[in-house]
């Protein structure tokens, strides 16, 4: 029974070799870069590793102590962990997407009455143009005002002037009467009307 105990143990690495190795790797990383920045002792980071790395394995306290069925409870205890974390980041994230999903849906929203208040104002501003002056002859609203129009020779006036002021009160009927009508020209085709 002892030769049993003794081939399932090693005799040199009695500590946890592995856990030493991963030890030593990263401290002599550290203690190397360490010692490139200041101290400069070759080797330095090489020896620290070598050294961790039999101590951890070699030592017997640095063994894992723990059972099997300690071992696979810790392992589900640790998988159970990180399972929660990723709930949790995909909680997040879920939360996350809704939130840009919300401020989208929002933007999109004012976008909306955005575009409903300029379409108002376009058609107000086409009804508001209905009732502008319009060309006859190609309906367009790019239209200017030319002057008042003015009737010719007044025989009403021209009389009431010669009467009054004698024979220069005839002078009198060409200061035409104003109407309510007013001469405008087209832009686009050049017409001229009275509206």
């Amino acid at each position: 029974m002892d030769t049993e105990n003794n081939k399932k143990e090693p005799q040199f690495w009695k500590g946890d070799p592995s856990g030493g190795f991963a030890t030593g790797l990263v401290a002599g990383f550290i203690i190397g870069l360490i010692n490139i920045c200041s101290f400069n002792i070759p080797w330095l980071g090489r020896i620290c590793f070598i050294a961790i790395w039999l101590v951890m394995g070699t030592q017997p306290r640095f063994k894992d102590t723990r059972t099997p069925e300690e071992i696979a409870k810790d392992k589900e205890e640790r998988d159970q962990k990180f399972e929660e974390i990723r709930e949790q980041a995909k909680a997040r994230e879920a939360e996350r997407q809704a939130t840009k999903e919300q401020k989208r849906e929002a933007k999109m929203q004012k976008n909306e009455l955005k575009l409903q208040k300029n379409q108002l104002k376009i058609q107000k501003h086409q009804l508001k143009n209905r009732s502008k002056i319009k060309c006859p002859k190609c309906r367009s609203t790019n239209v200017q005002p030319l002057g008042v129009h003015k009737k010719g020779f007044s025989v009403g006036k021209a009389v009431g002037g010669t009467i009054l002021v004698g024979g220069v009160g005839s002078l009198a009927g060409f200061a035409g009467k104003n109407s309510k009508k007013t001469d405008f020209v087209c832009m686009n085709c050049g017409k001229q009307f009275k509206k």
